[in-house]
């Protein structure tokens, strides 16, 4: 269907084309691959939306798209657009996989500076195995009108080496492969040393250790979870403005955690959450940044609850999709320490990320900072005696080859990770799904981007929820 309305649109504004069919490819990073293997530009092409309407924003699939380039160049409070409003005008198209069709649509396009030059295009039109090539008259034809602006930002390819880890490695030669740590801003020995004697740590909230024992224990009495929680304010404020958000749908007035376990959030998921908030409140870093707390939180939101999705997907497992959801909340824990640890430092690696985001996060973390978060979040879950659980988990959300107890839970975070990176959400490596995961677990990356599809929907409700957790 899609593919007949594509062909007529083309054939409407006489752009020549050519149908590419039966390729294999179910992901962007395939798009992409195969549009280089001959020699074209993909063009990725995302919904966004705001007071003044929906828009089209267009650009090459190989690059990063920067949300915080993009509202100061178009001056826009733009947020993704699940489409839900105007699917009747989006023609059966799926919003995964967009053309650059805004004629079509009646939506207009804002398309990035760095899909100009370009010889031949290639167009995704949902179907995973059949694009459409065009070439530069065809691109500037459907183009007419469009906006042209730069908001993205360069990925470098998988083993690729840019001049910075060249000029690295070549320094580590000439030091005869001795790693010097005098130009990162802190070293593993130094944390270690901060966490043994204690400096700026802070201790254990006794709320939390309760919450804990309750999460491991053969059962409790509801009236002990709602004691509990009552005993601390700011944990109980957070229940009832979490528990209040959009996102639950839930129409009538929270005044008490009694009535957010009752009407909205159940025994388990309360547990949760408020294991998470005591576990979170106790620091003080950095709000804003890409690794500031609020960025922390919101990806923590759009984890736990795709984590969970998962965890539910898996057949054959004990694990509580409940417990994913917990860690999903907590996984970057480590930055929330670093933060409230050296707060100076870590402010400063924040806003070199924030320059830098063209860089993994995990070189980054190497190069400049010099530690890893998930690193320090394994020492603070040590520090705080908690379950081993917590620290596997902390340890070894972005490890794909991890293998030990609670082995499914951590590849649950790692695939959580690396799906939202496809959202332009959170810190994995690349959005290139571990093949040996999902035949491990025998899912499918179609039906794991639909999960993803449905988070994308939700994403104003989570961003509520994740402000909640951060106030």
């Amino acid at each position: 269907m899609v593919k007949e309305i594509a062909q007529k649109f083309l054939d409407k504004l006489f752009v020549k084309y050519t149908l590419h069919s039966n390729i294999n490819s179910q992901s962007t990073f395939q798009f992409s691959a195969y549009a280089d293997s001959i020699d074209a530009c993909a063009i990725k092409v995302v919904l966004f939306s705001d007071d003044l309407g929906p828009v089209l924003i267009a650009f090459a699939a190989h690059n990063g798209l920067d949300f915080e380039t993009l509202a100061s160049v178009t001056k826009r409070k733009l947020t993704l657009d699940s489409g839900q409003k105007i699917k009747s005008q989006l023609r059966g198209f799926s919003i995964r996989n967009l053309p650059p069709f805004g004629r079509l649509f009646s939506i207009p396009m804002i398309a990035d500076e760095g899909l100009l030059g370009h010889q031949r295009y290639l167009i995704d039109i949902g179907l995973g195995d059949s694009f459409f090539e065009i070439d530069r008259k065809g691109f500037y034809t459907l183009f007419q009108g469009a906006k042209k602006q730069t908001f993205t930002r360069s990925l470098p390819e998988k083993g690729e080496k840019n001049e910075k880890q060249s000029r690295t490695n070549k320094d580590t030669e000439n030091k005869g492969e001795r790693k010097t740590e005098t130009n990162s801003l802190l070293t593993m020995s130094v944390i270690e040393a901060q966490f043994k004697e204690g400096i700026r740590l802070p201790a254990m909230p006794e709320v939390a250790r309760k919450l804990v024992m309750m999460k491991t224990s053969n059962g409790f009495e509801l009236i002990d979870l709602v004691d509990l929680i009552e005993s601390d304010p700011v944990i109980s404020a957070k229940i009832i403005a979490y528990s209040s958000s959009p996102f639950f749908s839930y129409q009538g007035k929270l005044d008490t955690v009694q009535e957010a376990i009752y009407h909205v959030l159940g025994i388990e998921l309360t547990l949760n959450i408020a294991l998470a908030i005591a576990l979170g409140e106790q620091f003080k870093g950095p709000l804003k940044g890409p690794v500031g707390a609020m960025s922390v939180w919101r990806q923590g939101v759009y984890a736990a609850v795709l984590a969970q999705s998962i965890a539910s997907k898996l057949p054959n497992s004990t694990l509580k999709p409940g417990t994913a959801y917990l860690y999903g909340l907590i996984h970057n824990i480590g930055f929330l320490a670093l933060g409230h640890m050296f707060p100076k430092k870590f402010s400063t690696f924040n806003k070199s990320v924030a320059l830098k985001q063209e860089l993994p996060l995990e070189m980054l973390e190497k190069h400049v900072l010099g530690v890893s978060h998930t690193s320090v979040g394994a020492l603070l879950m040590n520090a705080w005696g908690l379950p081993g659980q917590f620290k596997r988990v902390v340890e070894n959300h972005h490890n794909d080859s991890y293998q030990g107890a609670d082995e499914e839970l951590v590849h649950i975070l790692v695939l959580t990770n690396v799906l939202l990176k496809s959202i332009q959400v959170g810190d994995a490596k690349d959005t290139m799904l571990p093949l040996h995961l999902l035949e491990k677990y025998n899912l499918k990356e179609k039906e794991l981007m639909d999960l993803v599809e449905i988070v994308l929907q939700w994403h104003d409700n989570l961003d509520h929820l994740a402000s909640q957790l951060v106030a």
